[in-house]
């Protein structure tokens, strides 16, 4: 997917629990509020991650059903639906996924480790 795909597609809410359908042809930019889960339930997506830094350039994944996706918080990506591996690429089927936010305290200590890890990388630089 392009750089200009990827800031013009509509954009979706993602909330806790709720199922998310997308037929074929349709784009959306997900702006994930929290870290969490993405899991699809039915047929696959192919999703676009802008890079971790602006200079880098956007990742493409392939997610199957069943297969969880890691996104971070503030993280933007894209997903549209794309054939499935063992069919042909013109059949592409409408997709489904639900949203599942990191937990409690599971979600803290891994942005505990983050900022702590963050830290000591600027700490690091500043003596380089």
């Amino acid at each position: 997917m392009s750089a200009l795909a990827l800031q013009t597609s509509p954009s979706l809410s993602l909330s806790q629990g709720v199922g998310v359908t997308l037929q074929p042809g349709q784009a959306r930019t997900l702006r994930v509020p929290s870290a969490g889960q993405l899991r699809v339930t039915q047929g696959a997506l192919w999703v676009t991650r802008r890079g971790t830094r602006p200079s880098h350039a956007p990742d493409d994944l392939y997610v199957a059903a069943d297969a969880p996706l890691a996104l971070r918080a503030g993280e933007t990506v894209v997903i549209e639906p794309i054939h499935l591996t063992q069919a042909p690429a013109t059949q592409v089927a409408l997709v489904a996924f639900h949203w599942q936010p990191a937990a409690g305290r599971c979600a803290g200590a891994l942005r505990w480790l983050r900022e702590r890890l963050q830290a000591k990388a600027t700490r690091t630089h500043a003596h380089a």
